[in-house]
């Protein structure tokens, strides 16, 4: 029998960091395992919130996001990164978009509206796919008051300090700064110099502020530079 659709569990979560007037995030467990995961939400200009991968939260962290906007997408990183996303996606009454890559999946894991070429297009976000991987996983580029410009990841770039991690994720490869780790190399990479343009040409986004990353700490100095080096490092 297929396994039931896992229903609305909090795990432990921080608290909402305000990263931008348009940009707020929130850091917690992976379930079931030692590591961590984040949610981003961006305001639209239209106000209405996508979110861009899925963590059920407590109430109180919850009314705060129902208070500051109409909850209307949720973006998933790929297939892997639903684990959430059903219970997360009926409780707001949000459309769902995954990448065409693996939609088939996604629709498995959750009921899905369209692909990421679907979702409505607003000034404030742009949703662009990652060169040089197999698994379609996407970035955001969010802008921000005065022309900032935050770009966000799920599994290409990670950012993990050795001492916030547990064991097994440090002897993986996880640990260290900004990076494509080794098991997304070995998983999805298929064209290292697609990806190397990629990255460089993100370094050179004018008003670039922030890389940030699905796991791992927010880059919010040198993030340029960050990018120069995972690039480098191919």
């Amino acid at each position: 029998m297929p396994k039931p659709p896992r229903p609305w569990i909090v795990t432990k979560h921080g608290p909402i960091e305000k990263l931008e007037e348009n940009l707020w995030v929130v850091e917690g467990d992976v379930p079931g395992m030692p590591f961590r995961r984040r949610m981003s939400i961006v305001k639209r200009s239209d106000g209405t919130l996508l979110f861009f991968n899925a963590i059920p939260l407590e109430q109180p962290q919850l009314d705060e996001i129902l208070a500051w906007g109409t909850p209307a997408v949720l973006v998933v990183p790929h297939d892997q990164h639903m684990i959430d996303a059903r219970a997360f996606a009926e409780k707001l009454n949000l459309r769902v978009y995954a990448p065409k890559t693996c939609e088939a999946k996604a629709r498995q894991r959750a009921e899905v509206s369209g692909t990421l070429e679907e979702v409505p297009v607003d000034p404030a976000v742009r949703i662009e796919p990652v060169a040089g991987v197999k698994n379609g996983e996407p970035a955001l580029v969010v802008t921000s008051f005065g022309g900032r410009l935050n770009l966000l990841v799920a599994d290409v770039l990670m950012n993990n300090r050795k001492e916030a991690m547990a064991f097994l994720p440090r002897m993986m490869g996880f640990a260290g700064p900004v990076k494509i780790v080794p098991i997304f190399r070995m998983m999805f990479l298929k064209d290292k110099k697609a990806l190397q343009t990629q990255l460089r040409g993100w370094a050179d986004l004018p008003g670039l502020r922030r890389i940030v990353p699905c796991h791992g700490d927010v880059i919010s100095t040198n993030s340029a530079q960050g990018l120069r080096d995972a690039a480098s490092t191919l």
